[in-house]
């Protein structure tokens, strides 16, 4: 029999292996040897914890799910200003956290998600929080008079996430970090009417990593 907390541990080690694999190398090499291989531990300790390759995988878009929500609840605690709560925002979302998955990962699934009922509406469920994060943020700081926003919050936000897409694929072929970044400020200043890389903008903005 195992010991105590080692199915947590595997199964942590294999859905690691799943996320490094489809960041690194795409579906082509995403079989159940790589993953044993990557993760350090048997193919039979594999298919024990997870049973099959389809079951692994849902289980590394749903930690990846849950990465993301985690990193955007730690922000909401910090309690910041709406224009530094969404600084941090951009700045997770222009980051190379290593405890996040990799741009070239997110291509991976949008790659499979019309084809694949599952993937698709995992990640529909993330754009909905993120959706609703950036919504909250908008409202409070047009409240505040902070923001003069050119249209409604869900429509700002949707474009947000639409121009990130299009990022996240410059990310991947040609990672100019300084234009990449120029063109989310440059978005988010035009929509929300506050200039997002001038000097009007909160100390501390810059989102905190907790350890």
């Amino acid at each position: 029999m195992p010991k105590l907390g080692m199915e947590a541990i595997r199964r942590r080690q294999v859905v690691d292996a799943v996320i490094r694999i489809l960041e690194q190398q795409g579906w082509k090499d995403l079989t159940i040897r790589e993953v044993s291989d990557v993760a350090g531990v048997s193919a039979g300790i594999v298919t024990h914890y997870f049973g099959s390759k389809r079951a692994m995988t849902m289980d590394a878009v749903a930690e990846a799910h849950h990465r993301v929500a985690k990193a955007l609840h730690d922000i909401e605690r910090r309690r910041l200003a709406p224009q530094a709560r969404m600084m941090a925002a951009a700045e997770l979302d222009l980051s190379a956290d290593p405890a996040l998955p990799a741009p070239a990962f997110w291509l991976a699934l949008w790659g499979r998600m019309p084809f694949d009922p599952l993937i698709q509406a995992e990640m529909n469920r993330l754009r909905q929080r993120r959706m609703e994060f950036l919504c909250a943020i908008f409202e409070q700081g047009t409240a505040q008079g902070v923001f003069t926003p050119t249209g409604e919050p869900r429509d700002i936000a949707s474009g947000y996430l639409t121009v990130l897409s299009g990022l996240t694929l410059d990310r991947v072929q040609d990672p100019d970090a300084a234009r990449v970044r120029a063109v989310l400020l440059g978005f988010l200043s035009r929509e929300l009417g506050f200039a997002f890389d001038g000097p009007n903008l909160v100390r501390g903005a810059r989102v905190h990593r907790s350890a």
